[in-house]
C-alpha cells in the first residue's frame, strides 16, 4: 500500500519506485495509459486528469503490458483502461508494441501457455491468467490515440465504482534463465593485444549471445554471425600469457599446447601434404593447382604485389577451388588471407566460413600469425596486427561446459577492479578533462598525447551527445569512465570545487551541532 501525500489518496501501486506510474483519484474507476507520453506532463498540461483517473502511467515496450496488468489486478475497482498514443513516438512500430499486445489481449485472450492469443508475447509466469481472463472481461479497454489530450480526458467520466474482485498482487517477477541475451545478432568486434586476450573475449561473446541452433554434425551450437577479433601486439608465435591456474586438459582442449601450435604452423608454411590428407591451408595457399597451372599465392601473390608496391591492395590468397569445393562436404574453413600496408606496419586480415572457436580457433590464429612473420619478414615491413573474420563463430555444445567455466574464473566471477584500465587504451585516443570559464572542456588526444581537438559546454550532456555523435570513444569502459567524469566536472563547476581528472572531489561536509 502506498500514500500520495499531496491529495492524501491510499492507493495499490506495483512497484511505483520502479516505474512511472503516477496516483490520481482513488474514488475514480478509469486507468489512463499514455503510451511513450510522458505521464507527468502529461498531467502538467491538463490536471484535471488527476481527478479522472485512479491511476495515470506510461507503457513503453512490450513488457510493460505486464506492469498494467499488475496494476489492474490490485485496483479492482478500476472497471476502464484507456489508451492515449498521441505523438509521433507513439505511432511507431516500436510504439505501438505495447497497446498492440493489449488490444489482442481484450480482443482474443489468452493461451494456457501465457501467450496473448495471436502474438508471440508471453505473460510473466507469475501472472495469473484466469485471473487476467477476469479482468479482460470486467475491465473496458478504449483507445482514444486519435484524440489531443484535452479532447481525450474530456471524454473520460468521472465515475467510481465497486470492485469486480479482491485485489491481486501477483508474485514479483524472477530474472528468467536464458540461453542467449540480446544482441546485435551479427557483426561483433573485440580486440586485444595478444591471442589469448581477444580469444577470452570472443568466447565470453558466443557463450553470452550466440544463437543456439543445430549443425550439419548432429549436435548443437551456440553461433555468433561475423565475428571479428582483432590482435594487435601478439609478441610470439607461441602463446606466453596462459594463466597458471588452467589445467592441462583445457589448455589441450582449446589447443593452447606446443604440440597443437607447431603443428599448425607447419599447416600454414608448408605445401605439402600427408599421405591420406586431401589438403591443407598451406597446400591451398603454396600448391594452389588449376590443371597443370600451380600458383605459390603466398611468394606470388602476397609477398610480390606488397614488394612490387608497398600500397597494393592485391596482396591476397585464397584457399577456395570452386570446381571441387562448391559441392564438398568438406571445404576449406579458412577462406582468404589478405596483406595491406599502413604506416609502415604489415596488417593481415583471414576470413574463416566456418570457425571452431573453442577447440580450433588458438591453433589456427598462431599459425596466422607464423606466416604473417614469414611475408613481414620478405618485405620488409614490421608485422602489425592480425585481424581474423570469424564469419559462423561457434561453440559445439560438447565445449559449452568448459566454455562457460572458462567465462565464469575469466568474465563473471572476477570483481572489476577498474572501470577503465589505461593499459589497455582506447586505439582512438584519449580524453583529457579540466574546467574553464564556467565551461567543462574535453580535450581529445592521440596516443601519444598529441592534441587533436578540443570540445566544450556548460553541461556533462552537451559533452557526452558530442562526444558520442563524432564517436570519439570505441572502448565501452572507456566511455563509461568519460561519462562518469564529465558528470563529476560539472559538480565541481557548479559547486565551486577543483575538479582533477580520475580523483575524487573534495567536499567538506560541515558538521550540525
Amino acid at each position: 500500500m502506498t500514500k500520495n501525500t499531496e491529495t492524501n489518496l491510499t492507493m495499490n501501486i506495483f512497484q511505483e519506485n520502479k516505474y512511472p506510474v503516477i496516483q490520481g483519484n482513488e474514488k475514480a474507476s478509469t486507468g489512463f495509459c499514455t503510451v511513450w507520453n510522458q505521464a507527468d506532463v502529461a498531467i502538467k498540461a491538463s490536471p484535471e486528469l488527476l481527478e479522472k483517473a485512479a491511476i495515470v502511467g506510461t507503457l513503453y515496450s512490450r513488457q510493460g503490458v505486464n506492469v498494467v496488468l499488475r496494476n489492474l489486478a490490485l485496483n479492482p475497482h478500476i472497471r476502464t483502461l484507456a489508451l492515449w498514443g498521441h505523438g509521433p513516438l507513439s505511432n511507431t512500430p516500436f510504439g505501438t508494441s505495447g497497446t498492440d499486445i493489449l488490444k489482442a489481449l481484450w480482443k482474443d485472450g489468452v493461451n494456457d501457455d501465457s501467450t496473448v492469443i495471436g502474438t508471440s508475447f508471453q505473460l510473466e509466469q507469475e501472472i495469473d491468467i484466469e485471473v487476467v481472463r477476469k479482468m479482460i472481461t470486467k475491465v473496458e479497454l478504449f483507445d482514444l490515440s486519435e484524440h489531443d489530450l484535452c479532447t481525450a480526458v474530456s471524454k473520460i467520466e468521472a465515475t467510481s465504482s465497486m470492485p469486480y474482485m479482491d485485489s491481486v498482487d501477483f508474485p514479483p517477477p524472477v530474472p528468467q534463465e536464458i540461453s542467449t541475451l540480446p544482441s546485435e545478432k551479427i557483426g561483433f568486434t573485440v580486440h586485444g593485444n595478444t591471442v589469448l586476450e581477444a580469444w577470452r573475449k570472443l568466447v565470453f561473446h558466443i557463450m553470452r549471445y550466440g544463437t543456439v541452433k543445430g549443425s550439419q554434425y548432429g549436435m548443437e551450437q551456440k553461433e555468433l554471425l561475423s565475428a571479428q577479433w582483432v590482435i594487435h601486439n601478439e609478441p610470439c608465435l607461441f602463446p606466453q600469457d596462459i594463466p597458471e591456474d588452467w589445467p592441462d586438459q583445457l589448455k589441450e582442449t582449446i589447443g593452447a599446447t606446443s604440440a597443437a601450435i607447431e603443428q599448425y604452423h607447419d599447416v600454414f608454411l608448408s605445401a605439402k601434404t600427408k599421405e591420406g590428407v586431401a589438403y591443407t591451408y598451406g597446400s591451398r595457399l603454396r600448391d594452389w593447382k588449376l590443371g597443370d597451372h600451380v600458383v605459390d599465392q603466398v611468394k606470388d601473390g602476397l609477398i610480390a604485389n606488397l614488394t612490387s608496391s608497398p600500397d597494393s591492395r592485391r596482396a591476397i590468397a585464397t584457399t577456395l577451388i570452386p570446381a571441387q569445393d562448391a559441392s564438398s562436404k568438406s571445404p576449406p574453413c579458412l577462406i582468404s588471407v589478405q596483406c595491406i600496408q599502413s604506416e609502415g606496419k604489415l596488417n593481415m586480415i583471414a576470413s574463416f566460413r566456418s570457425h571452431d572457436i573453442f577447440k580450433a580457433a588458438i591453433p589456427n590464429a598462431f599459425g596466422l600469425i607464423a606466416m604473417h612473420q614469414e611475408v613481414s619478414d620478405a618485405t620488409g615491413f614490421e608485422r602489425g596486427s592480425l585481424c581474423i573474420q570469424s564469419h559462423s563463430a561457434h561453440v559445439y555444445e560438447g565445449d559449452f561446459e568448459h566454455a562457460e567455466k572458462l567465462i565464469n574464473c575469466s568474465y563473471l566471477e572476477r570483481d572489476p577492479a577498474k572501470v577503465f584500465d589505461a593499459m589497455f587504451s582506447d586505439k582512438r585516443g584519449s580524453i583529457v578533462i579540466r574546467v574553464e570559464d564556467r565551461e567543462i572542456v574535453a580535450e581529445h588526444h592521440t596516443g601519444d598525447g598529441a592534441l587533436i581537438a578540443e570540445y566544450r559546454g556548460s553541461s556533462a550532456r552537451d559533452l557526452t551527445l558530442k562526444l558520442g555523435h563524432l564517436n570519439i570513444i570505441s572502448q565501452v569502459s572507456h566511455a563509461l569512465d568519460i561519462g562518469m567524469e564529465l558528470q563529476k566536472a560539472e559538480h565541481a563547476m557548479k559547486l565551486g570545487l577543483t575538479y582533477n581528472q580520475d580523483r575524487p572531489l573534495q567536499i567538506q561536509i560541515k558538521e550540525v551541532v
